[in-house]
C-alpha cells in the first residue's frame, strides 16, 4: 500500500509519521520553492516530530501520485490551484483524502466542490477531520477522528487502512455537515481565544453553548444535517481549538487582542469570511462568526463586539427550527 501526502507542514508531517508507523510505504511532496520542505527534507524533522527515514520526500508531484492513497495537506485557501494540477493526471484508481479545515474564501465553498468543479477525478474523495494535535499523538495520547465521504463504502474503507490503537476512526456520509463544521471550528477557536486575550475566559461556556446552533444552522441551509456539528468535526474538537495551547486559531484570538504578532497558519481568519460569503447566500445569521471578523476586519473591538451580543432580544435556548 503506497500513500502520498501532499503538503508537509504541521499536520501533513503528523500524516507522513502516521502512515509510516502503520506500516506503509509513504511519500511526501511539496514543490520545489518551499523554504520549509527544504529543512525537513535536511533535517528529517520539525518542531513537532521526527520522520522516519522510510519516508520518502520530494518535489516531483509526478512521482507523488503513484500511491493507492492521496492524503492533501495544504492551507484551504491554496487547495484550488493544486486540484487544478492534479486533474491532469488519471487518479482513478486513487483515493484522495483532503485533511484541510476551511472554506474557499473568495467563493464560501466547500473544498470538495472546488475539487469538483477543477475536474479532480479520482477513485472516491473523502475528508479527514477532528479533535487532535501532532504533538499529543506523537506523545501517545490517543484520539478519535473522522472520515467523511459521499459514499458509505469509501468511509469505511478509508477507516478501516488508517485507523489504529492510537487513533480511533469514525465515519459518516454527511459531507456537507462535516466540511462546514470542521472549517467552521476554528472561527469559534478565534473568538475562544479573543476572551482568553480580554481575560473574559468565563464566557467560553456560552460560546460553546451558541456557537454550534448557529453553525447548524448554516449546515442545515446548505442542505447537511445538523446534527453532525454535535460530533466529531465542530463539537468534539472544541477542546483542542478552543482551550489548548497549540491550537494556533486560538492563539492567533488572543494575540490579536493584546496586539501581539502571531507567526503561523490561522485558518479561521479567512474562514470567517468565507462563512459569511456563504450564510449570505442562504440568508442565515450569524452573530459570533459575525463578531469574530468584525474584530479581526478592526471594524469593532471585542468589547464593544459582545456588548452587541448580550443586547440581542432575548429568546427560548432552543427551537425546532434551530432559529
Amino acid at each position: 500500500m503506497k500513500i502520498s501526502v501532499l503538503g508537509c507542514g504541521r499536520w501533513g508531517g503528523f500524516h507522513l509519521w502516521y502512515a509510516a508507523e502503520q506500516g506503509y510505504q509513504v511519500t511526501g511532496w511539496e514543490p520545489a520553492d518551499s523554504t520549509s520542505f527544504a529543512l525537513l527534507v535536511k533535517n528529517r524533522a520539525n518542531p513537532y516530530l521526527t520522520l522516519p527515514h522510510s519516508v520518502t520526500l520530494t518535489t516531483d508531484l509526478e512521482q507523488a501520485l503513484d500511491a493507492d492513497q492521496i492524503i492533501i495537506s495544504i492551507p484551504a485557501q491554496l487547495f484550488r490551484g493544486l486540484a487544478s494540477q492534479l486533474s491532469k493526471y488519471d487518479l482513478s484508481t486513487t483515493d484522495v483524502v483532503l485533511c484541510m479545515k476551511g472554506l474557499e474564501l473568495s467563493t464560501g465553498k466547500r473544498l470538495s466542490v472546488v475539487a469538483g468543479e477543477e475536474g479532480l477525478r479520482p477513485r472516491s474523495l473523502s475528508i479527514w477531520v477532528g479533535p487532535g494535535h501532532p504533538q499529543d499523538f506523537v506523545a501517545g495520547v490517543p484520539g478519535c477522528m473522522l472520515i467523511s465521504s459521499l459514499h458509505e463504502d469509501t468511509s469505511v474503507r478509508i477507516t478501516d487502512r488508517m485507523g489504529s490503537s492510537l487513533v480511533r476512526m469514525y465515519r459518516s456520509t454527511d459531507l456537507i455537515g462535516c466540511e462546514i463544521g470542521a472549517a467552521a471550528k476554528n472561527v469559534i477557536g478565534i473568538a475562544a481565544g479573543m476572551l482568553d486575550g480580554m481575560k473574559m475566559s468565563g464566557l467560553k461556556g456560552a460560546l460553546m453553548a451558541r456557537a454550534p446552533q448557529e453553525v447548524a444552522r448554516l449546515v442545515q441551509a446548505s442542505g447537511g444535517d445538523w446534527r453532525s456539528v454535535y460530533g466529531l468535526s465542530h463539537l468534539g474538537d472544541y477542546e483542542a481549538t478552543l482551550f489548548s495551547k497549540f491550537s494556533r486559531n486560538r492563539s492567533f484570538g488572543e494575540s490579536l487582542v493584546k496586539n501581539e504578532k502571531m507567526t503561523g497558519l490561522a485558518e479561521g481568519v479567512p474562514t470567517s469570511h468565507a462563512m459569511l460569503s456563504l450564510a449570505e447566500k442562504l440568508s442565515v445569521e450569524l452573530p459570533i462568526t459575525s463578531m469574530v471578523r468584525s474584530i479581526i476586519d478592526g471594524e469593532t473591538d471585542l468589547r464593544t463586539a459582545i456588548g452587541q451580543l448580550f443586547l440581542r432580544p432575548q429568546k427560548e435556548e432552543f427551537s425546532a427550527s434551530l432559529e
